[in-house]
């Protein structure tokens, strides 16, 4: 399975804060402008409830005292007495100071921008959450220097809202409305962790999601590719062997006389009383004919269409027969088991001959003088197994996911072609060439071939 190369773990990385800060930054942003909002209707609404308080008691003070005009305006000061005020200051229409409670307050006048703002009939409502009292009252406690206060600028219209009678400031305790928008806050600011915390998730798993269907893409892709690739490979070695097939043929052939030839002269040679030396040449030129025999024979029956049954005791003892004389050589027991009654076609016969051979050259080449090689036929009833057991020292662990190709070999003179042939040739009979083990204690080869079809003796 592919992993993730470095880049595109950063690329995601980079992608996933990237996203977060984004959503971070809207939901802040809308955060701050819910919080404004909310506290803004909060405060107007004090507002909004003196705003026609401050007008009954204008027009009430008019009733009574209807020749003072600057009694409607004074009556406001009474305003003071209820419960949560802390100062009143009334203003003509000129914005002048008519008149404040309590009267230790050091400066009762009306800013320009006010004056102007509540001219044009606009109330004024501002939040102070550390209100300098000392600077606005005398004889202000030191325990009491800051406190929240709310600030509330009322324009009072006349009759008809054509003449303004002038306009009235409130400073109201609060510190229930502080504490009304401290819980607000934290409400806001919990409800804001949520939403940031949930968005920061989904986006990690929409990210994780994406990028494990990138993978999987990728792996699928990688996967066909080596497939095509092995595909092409194979056919390309399919190729190559044909051609070496149609070559070995030929020399074959052409060796078998000069094998015939070669026989003669060490008969011929031999005289009445023949040397070692001469029984070993003899040996060997009839073994090399006998090798030439059965691979024309082979051949011959590939081109022909040739086809015998063959039992699993004869292909055990075809296998023991062609292996044993190089195991003699090297000093290793070769040990093959009787096989079974079952029989198999001549073609995947001779081919699994062919392969079992390879693995019982190879585990014989791999084993110490002394130590076993031990081969196993078997009919499982759905398959045909072959196995091949050495004693040798095992496969580098390197070694091993390159076992069937091509110029990959655990011996310094090997060209790693031997197993690359060998599964090719158990593919075109529909087996498969396995590694079952290895280790210190030796390695095991398995040659698997599906029983179909096969027959069995009466």
């Amino acid at each position: 399975m592919p992993r993730p190369t470095p880049r595109n773990a950063i690329a995601a990385l980079f992608t996933g804060i990237l996203l977060v800060a984004i959503f971070a930054t809207m939901v802040i942003w809308f955060r701050s402008d819910l919080r404004t909002e909310i506290h803004q209707t909060i405060l107007e609404r004090d507002a909004a409830v003196l705003y026609p308080m401050a007008l009954q008691q204008v027009m009430e003070s008019e009733e009574e005292k209807p020749g003072n005009p600057s009694a409607p305006m004074t009556a406001l000061l009474g305003s003071a007495r209820q419960k949560g005020m802390i100062a009143v200051a009334v203003f003509d229409r000129d914005g002048n100071t008519i008149g404040a409670v309590p009267s230790n307050q050091l400066f009762v006048e009306l800013p320009t921008d006010d004056y102007l703002r509540l001219a044009r009939g606009l109330p004024i409502t501002r939040f102070h959450p550390s209100f300098p009292l000392d600077q606005y009252f005398a004889g202000v406690s030191p325990s009491q220097r800051q406190a929240p206060v709310l600030e509330v600028l009322l324009p009072l219209p006349g009759v008809g809202n054509a003449v303004m009678r002038g306009f009235v400031r409130y400073y109201i305790d609060a510190r229930p409305i502080a504490r009304e928008l401290s819980l607000i806050d934290g409400r806001i600011n919990r409800q804001t962790a949520v939403i940031l915390l949930m968005g920061a998730t989904l986006i990690a798993i929409v990210l994780s999601a994406a990028s494990f269907s990138i993978q999987r893409a990728q792996r699928l892709a990688a996967e066909r590719n080596e497939r095509l690739a092995r595909a092409n490979f194979e056919l390309t070695l399919a190729a190559k062997a044909s051609a070496v097939g149609q070559l070995a043929s030929h020399l074959i052939h052409g060796l078998q006389g000069s094998v015939q030839g070669l026989q003669a002269a060490v008969a011929d040679g031999n005289g009445s009383s023949p040397s070692p030396a001469w029984e070993a040449v003899a040996g060997y030129a009839e073994r090399l004919q006998t090798i030439i025999h059965e691979t024309v024979a082979l051949l011959s029956d590939a081109g022909a269409g040739a086809s015998y049954e063959l039992t699993g005791k004869e292909l055990a003892a075809t296998i023991r027969e062609r292996n044993l004389a190089a195991a003699d050589e090297k000093g290793v027991r070769l040990e093959v088991d009787q096989g079974f009654p079952a029989t198999i076609d001549s073609h995947r016969g001779s081919v699994l001959c062919l392969i079992a051979n390879n693995l019982v050259q190879n585990a014989v080449t791999a084993t110490e003088r002394g130590r076993r090689v031990g081969v196993s036929v078997v009919d499982t009833g759905q398959a045909i197994i072959i196995s091949v057991q050495d004693e040798g020292a095992g496969i580098p662990d390197s070694m091993r996911p390159h076992l069937f190709k091509p110029g990959k070999s655990t011996r310094p003179d090997g060209s790693g072609l031997g197993l690359a042939i060998s599964q090719l040739l158990a593919r075109q009979i529909g087996a498969q060439v396995s590694l079952v083990s290895t280790g210190p204690s030796g390695t095991a080869f398995r040659v698997t071939l599906p029983k179909q079809p096969l027959s069995h003796s009466g």
